[in-house]
């Protein structure tokens, strides 16, 4: 590239950075004010609680001070996260060693840049480092202890408005390479970043999370200080390639902020090139993610037992930050049906998908002795057991289902009943007060936690909308945040239900739990009488 297109690049970048100030002092200022979960938009933050194995139950009490009792990599991620503990262990430095293998230095007409590996023979690197095949094959790459050609005439791949050049590299005894991953959920605003780059004299360097992200842009991220050597990775705290380093922001001879390019978008451009023979299958080794499989049934049991063990460690109920929680919630607004129900989809900003064992049983469904119960007899069940009982009826659930995949699928309706003997065979379930049925089992009503309950097998009442008033007010949430699903002539039954069984310490915990998880609340827990104005 000319000196004359390096500097158009360069300014291009600093006039996406500084017509962004605004957002970024936003993002600053948030991330002091309520930490970074709440920084980034609440999709991007779920997807990358997710790709942690986090939900938001652990996230929530984590970030409200509770400590986990057993403590692994996935606590230790949450808290690096929050910025609650800057400490890494031993495996993340043998991790961040492991990845950087991969990383190389390209040398071409006396300029260097650093480039990637990105399956067992294609190098990832700037457009600005390797804009045409002739430079490619002029250039070499070292690793470690390997130095080797490149083979443009078996791959190559350039995008000048990307910024970005795949190549084939010479095969021989190359490092292991890094896959890269294309699904969202690799970073939010707020969250450190590392980098590792190749100078042009001197040995590979770590910016070890020496970098802050600070903007998402469609095709970019913008994190804070940035680095001159262009073409190396940056990657998040689990050594997956976020970004290319390519750009960047300078004030006198710092660079104040980095730019690089998302991975996503330079896998996308990647897979929509019209690639034919031996490029195309080389290609499509990039997209081969193929690894070791966690059993899932194995990390759900212990994700759900961490987030109980936290639950052990809380204050079970603080009314008075809870009735400054309430305040804030609802100051300004009127008890109508219409204004309720527009706070209460507003401000449900996180909608997990059902998940009892991890969302409901830890914590949310807790009674004062730590305990849960059956909704209906009341009867004491220990909240471990139903845990591991769940755990186990959803490996079931995915056995059966990849048997009678195997068999060839069956209509949903069998599908559904299917399911539903399986349920019916184990001591415990997840009650919703509104039946399923009511709403096709459709998210985010099955998931919404406000209207979920322990309940015992066997344990059913007379009338399938019980009338106790927890039920009733779950009921009546529903009534207003999911408009006609619920029989409006229900209404007054509800409603003397609710008056005759006063809230408990029980719905309040309940109630301020969801909260933290989903941000919405139950406005029929937290003001009784405004039953009488819906």
């Amino acid at each position: 590239m000319t000196s004359d297109a390096l500097l158009s690049r360069l300014a291009a970048t600093r006039a996406r950075y500084e017509g962004r100030a605004a957002q970024r002092k936003h993002v600053r200022a948030t991330v002091e004010r309520r930490g970074v979960l709440h920084t980034d938009t609440p999709h991007r933050v779920t997807h990358r609680l997710n790709r942690l194995g986090i939900d938001w139950q652990l996230a929530a009490a984590v970030e409200g001070g509770a400590s986990a009792l057993r403590s692994g990599p996935r606590e230790l991620d949450l808290d690096r996260l929050l910025g609650r503990n800057g400490v890494v262990d031993t495996g993340f430095l043998d991790c961040g060693l492991a990845a950087a293998r991969a990383v190389g230095r390209v040398r071409v007409a006396g300029r260097c840049a650093t480039g990637v590996l990105v399956s067992p023979v294609l190098l990832l690197t700037t457009n600005t480092a390797l804009p045409s095949v002739t430079d490619a094959a002029r250039a070499e790459v070292e690793f470690d202890d390997v130095a080797t050609g490149l083979c443009p005439e078996r791959f190559f791949v350039t995008d000048l408005v990307l910024d970005f050049t795949v190549v084939a590299v010479r095969e021989g005894t190359l490092p292991p390479h890094l896959r890269l991953v294309e699904h969202e959920g690799k970073a939010i605003l707020g969250e450190r970043l590392t980098s590792v780059r190749f100078p042009a004299d001197g040995p590979k360097q770590f910016g070890l999370r020496e970098h802050v992200l600070v903007d998402v842009l469609d095709n970019y991220v913008h994190y804070e200080p940035g680095s001159e050597v262009s073409g190396g990775p940056i990657f998040n705290d689990q050594w997956e390639v976020v970004a290319l380093h390519h750009s960047g922001v300078a004030s006198g001879s710092a660079w104040t902020a980095g730019e690089g390019v998302r991975i996503s978008r330079v896998l996308r451009s990647l897979r929509e090139r019209p690639l034919t023979g031996e490029a195309a299958h080389l290609r499509a080794q990039v997209f081969d993610t193929a690894g070791p499989v966690v059993p899932e049934a194995d990390s759900e049991l212990r994700a759900a037992l961490v987030n109980l063990d936290i639950g052990r460690t809380r204050v079970y109920y603080d009314p008075v930050a809870d009735r400054n929680a309430r305040d804030r919630y609802y100051a300004g607004v009127r008890p109508t049906r219409e204004a309720l129900h527009q706070l209460l989809t507003t401000t449900h900003v996180r909608r997990p998908a059902y998940r009892p064992c991890r969302m409901l049983y830890p914590w949310v469904d807790l009674h004062p002795d730590l305990k849960l119960r059956s909704l209906h007899s009341g009867a004491a069940l220990d909240p471990a057991e139903l845990i591991r009982a769940d755990v186990e009826s959803e490996a079931a659930r995915s056995r059966r289902f990849r048997d009678l995949a195997a068999a060839g699928l069956p209509d949903p309706g069998t599908l559904l009943a299917e399911f539903d003997v399986l349920e019916q065979a184990l001591p415990f379930n997840c009650e919703h007060a509104v039946p399923q049925t009511s709403f096709d089992r459709r998210e985010p009503m099955r998931g919404d936690l406000h209207h979920q309950f322990t309940r015992e097998v066997g344990d059913t009442p007379d009338d399938p909308w019980d009338r106790s008033g927890p039920v009733a007010r779950a009921v009546l949430y529903f009534l207003v945040r999911y408009p006609g699903v619920v029989d409006d002539a229900l209404v007054p039954d509800l409603i003397m239900c609710h008056e005759r069984d006063p809230v408990t310490d029980h719905e309040q915990h309940r109630n301020a739990a969801i909260a933290e998880i989903q941000g919405n609340r139950n406005p029929f827990i937290d003001h009784p009488g405004w039953a009488l104005d819906i």
